[in-house]
């Protein structure tokens, strides 16, 4: 539990030190040490939790929100690589951050921000969960619009705007969840119900809130906004570490609906798998069009998301289909490594060049040797290069989807289809991206004293290593990591995951044929310019969304034109009843002798009334009496 409290509590700790620090450096030495106690943390909490028993504890609350915390195998290793690339982005940061503006303001967020995820990712129910989830949006917003600018004002608080949207799904699934008679509890599958009916618009709520992090189409259209104009630490934070929490969400949502085994939600598994491949498909198709080397990045966290929601959805298909979910947790943790490595290393290239154009670049590798390898590490990595990281999880990933192709529904096979084109074009952009940054010819002078020096080198190569450690050991780091994760997500029978040759000739030729064909189309799109092309602005999702917004506002207009409308025509005509009233009260009030002259009906007062009333109740009631006979 200390150690739980401690990954949260450390970064609080130091955002509030931070202003004590006068200079930047000091500042910036303080990041590193907190990111080495979180990891610190990190690896004694993972150590805690190694008998397998998930450890549960709860603090002094009310009936409506009790903060709760969950430590079991993935809650711990989401935790775990989270603190290491933090760790990884701090080294970076010491050198980076001092050509940024506002690098106090920015290094607060990023702490604050630390201690909210680890909230996340260690929360026991989901109300914790969605409270450590707000914070976590609202302070890493703070990144976005960190230079204050046009365009990223504008990205900031579209994401701000969608991050509050998937909080209101969350909460009201949580609400649904409570009316359906389903504990909030994280990994506690849903049992007894009282409401079914409202446990599926809860899973719905909840896949699309989860799924707004996690930049599932057709709510990921923050994502390529807000990556490329944060800061590099913060791009790279954002794309490996934040939307993790939405694939953390997803893969605990699986867990609450048993992974399809009870038939609750029996439609869920193909609603995901269809969700995950047009995030994997629009993601690379839209990420081989991208000139800006960040902007590509940010669509291919699209597209590797699609991945990762495409292994939950077979699993859920399939039910407990352990190597979707196990997929699922690698490829999460594979993401967070190489996509970092390669958001810091393009960040080093724009610090010295300024210029994020793939076009206006090249030749660089004899200025930044060490980025220039760190960065095709992680580049292969990504496209599943035999011997990376990415091979593992893309493995298990195609295991899952060819088991769900096998059950013979159309939508499955072409899922396993789709998946070997994304593969292709995964390929063709990063060939893209490694050949027109670092070959060639030298098309742009690099500042002087902006190489890479040695915190850009040691944070780069942490992540390589990782990374090919991984790639090399995979049993080893199933066995210790993604094994127990897979377990505490709720599938029992891990039996397929101990015998799998992830190096079998026919699966290393498969990648192969993948990755030369991805190197043959990069070739022929350069040939043809077809990289270059750009879809018309009505085909965006952003278009789509503003178009549906200008109709609502008009729809909206209509409306309440026609509601003033309404009520001012009722106001007039009461006024014209009120006045034709005061009329024949004034001929009644006419001095005509008689009774009039001592009655006055303008004049009729209060008790006169209450007097009228009662009497005529009186009778009323007299009257039931005679027909019922009481």
């Amino acid at each position: 539990m200390y150690w739980s409290l401690c990954l949260i509590l450390i970064p609080f700790l130091g955002a509030a030190l931070l202003p004590r620090f006068r200079h930047l450096r000091g500042q910036l030495l303080l990041n590193m040490t907190v990111g080495f106690l979180v990891l610190l943390a990190g690896v004694m909490n993972y150590l805690a939790q190694r008998g397998g028993e998930a450890f549960i504890w709860q603090f002094g609350g009310s009936a409506i929100f009790t903060p709760t915390f969950r430590l079991d195998g993935l809650s711990a290793l989401f935790s775990l690589f989270t603190a290491l690339v933090w760790l990884a982005t701090g080294i970076y940061m010491y050198t980076y951050m001092q050509h940024e503006e506002r690098p106090l303001s920015f290094n607060v967020f990023y702490l604050i921000t630390l201690g909210a995820v680890q909230g996340v990712f260690l929360a026991g129910n989901f109300v914790t969960l969605l409270v450590f989830f707000e914070i976590m949006t609202v302070t890493s917003f703070f990144w976005v619009i960190h230079r204050r600018d046009g365009e990223s004002m504008r990205a900031g608080y579209f994401y701000l705007f969608l991050g509050v949207a998937a909080g209101l799904c969350l909460a009201g699934a949580i609400a649904l969840l409570l009316v359906s008679g389903v504990t909030t509890e994280l990994g506690v599958p849903a049992l007894l119900l009282t409401n079914p009916a409202m446990l599926g618009w809860a899973i719905i709520l909840l896949v699309f809130g989860f799924g707004i992090k996690a930049g599932m189409v057709p709510v990921h259209l923050w994502l390529p906004m807000a990556h490329p104009v944060a800061p590099t630490p913060g791009s790279a934070l954002l794309s490996g570490i934040l939307i993790k929490a939405g694939a953390y969400g997803l893969i605990r949502t699986g867990q609450l609906v048993d992974w399809g085994m009870g038939d609750l939600v029996p439609w869920l598994g193909t609603l995901v798998v269809i969700l995950g491949v047009a995030t994997m498909l629009l993601g690379v198709g839209l990420a081989l069009l991208q000139g800006n080397a960040k902007r590509l990045l940010a669509y291919h966290s699209v597209s590797q998301m699609g991945y990762i929601i495409l292994g939950i959805g077979t699993a859920l298909v399939l039910g407990q289909g352990a190597y979707g979910v196990a997929g699922a947790i690698f490829h999460s943790l594979n993401h967070a490594l190489f996509k970092s490595a390669l958001f810091l290393g393009v960040g080093i290239i724009y610090l010295g060049t300024g210029e994020l154009d793939l076009y206006r670049l090249g030749g660089l590798w004899k200025k930044y040797p060490v980025t220039a390898v760190c960065m095709l590490i992680a580049a292969f990595g990504i496209t599943g290069t035999p011997g990376l990281n990415g091979f593992i999880s893309k493995s298990l990933l195609h295991h899952s989807v060819l088991d769900a192709a096998l059950t013979g529904d159309t939508i499955m096979v072409w899922s396993e289809r789709f998946f070997n084109l994304v593969g292709i074009g995964t390929t063709a952009s990063f060939v893209k991206l490694i050949g027109l940054t670092f070959f060639g010819k030298q098309k742009t002078k690099v500042q002087e004293g902006r190489g890479e020096g040695p915190f850009f080198a040691g944070a780069m190569i942490l992540l390589a290593v990782v990374i090919l450690v991984i790639g090399t050991h995979p049993q080893l780091i199933l066995n210790l990591f993604v094994m127990p994760a897979t377990l505490s997500a709720g599938v029992s029978d891990l039996s397929h995951l101990t015998h799998l040759d992830f190096f079998a000739s026919s699966a290393v030729w498969d990648m192969l044929i993948t990755l030369i064909l991805g190197a043959a189309f990069f070739g022929f799109g350069m040939k043809t310019h077809i990289f270059h092309y750009q879809p018309p602005r009505w085909l965006s999702l952003e278009v789509a969304g503003y178009q549906f917004v200008k109709a609502y506002r008009l729809v909206e207009g209509g409306v309440s034109a026609m509601y003033r409308s309404l009520t001012a025509q009722l106001n007039r005509d009461w006024r014209r009843q009120y006045k034709r009233l005061m009329v024949v009260n004034r001929r009644l009030d006419h001095d005509g002798g008689g009774i009039f002259n001592v009655l006055n009906f303008s004049n009729l007062n209060t008790d006169a009334f209450l007097i009228l009333t009662v009497l005529a109740a009186l009778v009323l009631y007299y009257f039931m009496v005679l027909l019922t006979g009481i």
